[in-house]
């Protein structure tokens, strides 16, 4: 069985997690989504045979598979710049991070679900307060009225999500003088510097450090609170393998 607080090397993952500041490993998009691209390739390769074919021997239906495979490749490629974007924006939010003062702790929450669409990945703690995070991968050219449907139940998930986890460390012994606060990170839609609305806090990764950094005082860690922190984790973890295996 493979232990849920192993290292391994990710894309944006440092390779030292209990020196940068984590506890367990967090769940990090591995790489570019090349399927997508040599797909994409492939029906555009097709598209242009087929209307070769249809010039050769004259048969009008070679056209139709043809223009299919075209739209084929155009859809393809959406999903490739699609996949691309969310990458980048994972990455851009651990760069974030990893730019955190040593006054920080980082858990990767366990069995984290709804990943993009406002489920909670890590926790962000200092002595004093604590943090949820979640994304939201909702894209820019998306229409206001589906974005903000999309937006709105991304924070209510994320907001029920947190007051679960709070729950949950309380039971384990883990308090802050205030409950978590939710922050949605927005990896594929601009918003203009912390923004607090829906109940939850919108930022792009590029404002994750300032708004933690401004409203923490960035007390370290330390002791008992760290290990009781590592404990609900490696707990968490645990229940989460077992989901799966059912």
């Amino acid at each position: 069985m493979t232990s849920p607080r192993r290292v391994v090397t990710m894309q944006a993952v440092p390779r030292d997690l209990a020196r940068s500041g984590w506890i367990g490993q967090p769940a990090v998009q591995p790489g570019a989504p090349w399927s997508w691209a040599i797909a994409c390739l492939l029906l555009g390769w097709g598209a242009g045979s087929l209307f070769r074919l249809r010039a050769l021997l004259g048969i009008n239906v070679l056209d139709m598979f043809g223009f299919w495979c075209l739209v084929g490749a155009g859809l393809c490629a959406a999903q490739f710049f699609t996949a691309m974007q969310v990458v980048d924006g994972r990455r851009r939010l651990f760069e974030a991070l990893e730019r955190l003062s040593g006054g920080f702790v980082k858990v990767a929450i366990p069995g984290a679900a709804h990943r993009g669409r406002g489920g909670a990945e890590v926790l962000v703690a200092t002595a004093d307060r604590a943090w949820v995070i979640g994304t939201l991968d909702v894209s820019a050219s998306a229409r206001p009225k589906a974005a903000r449907k999309r937006l709105v139940a991304a924070a209510d998930r994320l907001v029920a999500e947190s007051r679960i986890l709070s729950a949950e460390l309380a039971a384990a012994g883990v308090r802050w003088p205030a409950e978590p606060a939710p922050v949605l990170v927005l990896t594929r839609r601009p918003v203009h510097g912390p923004l607090l609305e829906y109940g939850v806090w919108q930022v792009n990764p590029e404002h994750l450090v300032k708004l933690l950094d401004e409203r923490s005082a960035a007390t370290r860690v330390r002791g008992s609170l760290h290990a009781a922190l590592a404990a609900w984790h490696d707990r968490r973890a645990l229940q989460a393998q077992h989901r799966r295996r059912r």
